[in-house]
């Protein structure tokens, strides 16, 4: 199992791939859920709009119900470019 702080910035590449759209947050689940449990990959989604690199939006969606998605910030999209230095989210050399 990899560390739980790569999923950090695993999640933000993600993102940053799909750029400018949401993602379902089920979707983000189904990417590293091979590698990660749910639970942390739900607080680290949390973590990372608390620090204002992701948006979270929770719409409803007629006939299905209520749905979470995710999309990078601008601020996000600076982090992932190494434009923002976070020491907390740890990126390989070759993505910088």
């Amino acid at each position: 199992m990899k560390d739980r702080v790569s999923l950090r910035s695993l999640i933000l590449e993600f993102l940053y791939k799909v750029y400018p759209h949401y993602v379902l947050e089920i979707d983000i689940l189904y990417v590293f859920y091979k590698e990660f449990r749910d639970v942390y990959i739900k607080k680290t989604l949390q973590y990372l709009v608390d620090k204002g690199y992701v948006e979270k939006l929770e719409k409803e969606i007629p006939r299905i119900g209520m749905k979470t998605f995710y999309k990078l910030t601008h601020r996000g999209v600076d982090l992932v470019e190494g434009l923002l230095k976070d020491d907390n989210i740890p990126f390989d050399d070759k993505n910088q």
